[in-house]
């Protein structure tokens, strides 16, 4: 992940191009280290957030694993 230009937004690049993230997104994205698994970043997540996400947070994981951002355990 890069911080934009305005040094307010965060992006992930990648050699297919660059998508910019929202808050969670870059959260979520930051926990993906090798040191979670993607049930304890939802529930890292829910801590922070509201209970209701915790659908939205595994559909996010589940799609930066098709398209190649992170790399499941």
């Amino acid at each position: 992940m890069q911080t934009g230009p305005r040094g307010n937004e965060q992006r992930l690049t990648s050699p297919k191009g660059s998508v910019q993230l929202n808050e969670s997104a870059a959260t979520i994205l930051g926990m993906c280290n090798g040191k979670h698994t993607a049930e304890e970043i939802v529930a890292r997540v829910l801590r922070s957030r509201d209970d209701s996400l915790a659908d939205d947070v595994r559909a996010f994981l589940d799609a930066a694993q098709r398209r190649g951002w992170i790399v499941r355990r």
